[in-house]
């Protein structure tokens, strides 16, 4: 369950599991000192990553033993827990693998002024264009955002459209 993250912590793993049961951090400890394909990503050993391969089989049997709904609860779940940790890129990668568009835009939406502040627009525009057309069009201040980004960017046509569709 937890192959679907690209780098977990001890509460994420709690949190996408629901399990109190299998305690997160010991059992993280107990993998990674029996050198069980997890890889330590910080000297705190706070945050892991599955070694690339074996994250890959993992996915590849979380695809054969869920349904894609028990799955895209699971991606629900760990973006519910990136956002309360300020960790938006990874709320909005997770919330499009669920599905959950609606969430994805507002996430989007909700990020726009402190990236644009900080020189991200290009970034944050990579985000919105996976979005379905039909969502974004159904956000007006989305479609400013859009159009806004299009405009620092110097894309003028793009930006007009979005501006209109606002």
């Amino acid at each position: 369950r937890t192959s679907i993250l690209d780098r977990m912590c001890a509460p994420l793993c709690d949190a996408v599991l629901r399990d109190s049961s299998i305690p997160g951090q010991e059992t993280l400890e107990r993998l990674q000192h029996a050198n069980l394909f997890i890889i330590p990503l910080d000297s705190e050993r706070r945050w892991y990553r599955y070694h690339h391969l074996f994250g890959d089989l993992l996915r590849q049997r979380l695809g054969k033993n869920l349904t894609p709904n028990e799955i895209a609860e699971l991606n629900i779940r760990a973006s519910d827990w990136y956002e309360q940790n300020g960790l938006m890129l990874e709320s909005f990668h997770h919330a499009l693998n669920a599905g959950e568009f609606v969430r994805a835009a507002r996430l989007a939406e909700d990020v726009w002024q402190d990236m644009e502040r900080n020189f991200q627009t290009a970034a944050w525009l990579g985000w919105v264009k996976k979005l379905p057309n039909a969502i974004v069009c159904s956000h007006p201040w989305l479609c400013v955002h859009i159009g806004w980004a299009f405009s620092d960017v110097g894309e003028l046509e793009p930006s007009e459209t979005y501006l209109q569709n606002a």
